[in-house]
């Protein structure tokens, strides 16, 4: 009879005659040597001792059990395994921002500052913000370093203070140690001497650094806040208004809506610890990604002509899904380039808006998820992640 032979590039294997101890030595052979040096193993899975129909059972409970409680730490759940976005807002119903004094050597000085993480997709919207409103240098910002292990609570640590930060006079605790420290100090008039803050040290955070107090660390706050501070200013007329007068209702309710189906329906797929609470979550996601594209074919922005503050809360989400949510977190959907008028939106915003392409590195943020999040990611390995410009120009 024949032989049948299979050709890779110009080698030809007989199938039936094909010598093993010099197939795997070929240089278009689909197969590896085993390598002399190899992570040491028990063997358990070859071995046959424990048997695999009692070992297999036992070890997927074990760690199914240890990843829940894990799962459970970190965030709030239901009974039903459904992430529980909880309130941590210091801060209540604050006034408006201040404008800048002049100090007697002429220059001006804001008195509050900012906290920001890369990562933080609630922050990016604050810088976002920051950069459509050219606000970058009327308040100064801190941009903190994600590092869990570094931090005495929660992720935050702070960098070396900057010359400016020197000069501002401002108390050692607002500019050193870690976020956890900074909610210290500006509690320190209400905790018990030698007490700590109990609450989670969240991000954005916006401080009066006169009076040494949170104005707030809710992110949509400190949007309205600076929107409010830029239409103050005196060349507020080339300024863009985020939150016109009269429609702050319309506003609010997007905000609500792209929330509930996107925003946080990502992180509701990511922390789900049932299948029931996934499926829940990934169905609104799918529901949101089809109606923002949907929303987007007749319109430039969210809301109609003009950029809002949706738009840019949006744009914090837009950028962490492709390469943090649809991996990490299982958020469904495929890429953002699938959404021809969702692909177009972000196009036109870094385009009418070209300092969105600074307010984030996207290679750092979404890569953040990857290391950080370890109970979602236990082998700690980052996958391929593009800067924002490539990204954008691959929609």
């Amino acid at each position: 009879g024949t032989h049948a032979k299979y050709h890779f590039g110009t080698t030809s294997l007989n199938a039936e005659n094909k010598d093993p101890s010099t197939s795997s030595s070929s240089s278009s052979s689909l197969y590896q040597d085993i390598p002399k040096k190899k992570p040491w193993t028990f063997g358990i899975l070859t071995s046959g001792f424990p048997p695999q129909q009692i070992l297999v059972p036992v070890v997927k409970f074990v760690t199914f059990q240890v990843w829940k409680l894990m799962m459970n730490e970190l965030v709030t759940h239901d009974e039903q395994g459904r992430f529980v976005r909880e309130s941590f807002q210091a801060g209540n119903d604050p006034s408006p921002l201040e404008l800048p004094n002049s100090s007697d050597s002429g220059e001006s000085y804001s008195r509050y500052k900012i906290y920001l993480g890369n990562p933080c997709p609630w922050c990016h919207r604050v810088k976002a913000a920051m950069a459509v409103l050219n606000l970058e240098g009327e308040i100064p910002v801190t941009m903190l370093i994600d590092d869990a292990e570094k931090a005495s609570k929660g992720g935050w640590i702070l960098p070396t203070p900057s010359t400016d930060d020197r000069k501002a006079n401002i108390a050692e605790e607002l500019i050193t140690g870690d976020l956890a420290g900074v909610y210290n100090y500006c509690y320190r008039d209400i905790l018990e001497e030698g007490e700590k803050y109990k609450g989670r040290c969240t991000a954005p955070l916006l401080v009066d650094t006169t009076t040494g107090t949170i104005v707030t660390n809710e992110s949509n706050e400190i949007m309205i806040l600076l929107n409010d501070y830029a239409r103050r200013l005196p060349d507020h007329e080339e300024s863009v208004d985020l939150r016109p007068i009269g429609r702050e209702e319309e506003l609010d309710d997007a905000t609500k809506h792209w929330f509930d189906l996107l925003w946080n329906g990502s992180y509701k797929c990511g922390f789900a610890t049932s299948q029931v609470a996934y499926d829940e979550a990934a169905s609104d996601v799918l529901k949101g990604l089809n109606e923002m594209n949907e929303v987007l074919a007749s319109r430039p922005y969210l809301l109609g002509e003009d950029v809002s503050e949706v738009d840019l809360k949006g744009f914090s989400w837009v950028t962490r899904h492709d390469y943090a949510y649809t991996v990490i977190f299982k958020s469904p959907g495929g890429r953002i380039a699938q959404y021809p008028h969702i692909s177009a939106w972000v196009k036109r915003l870094v385009s009418d808006y070209p300092k969105l392409l600074d307010s984030i590195d996207m290679e750092d943020a979404c890569g953040s998820y990857y290391r950080q999040l370890f109970m979602l990611n236990f082998g700690r390995v980052v996958p391929y992640i593009p800067n924002v410009k490539d990204w954008v120009a691959g929609l």
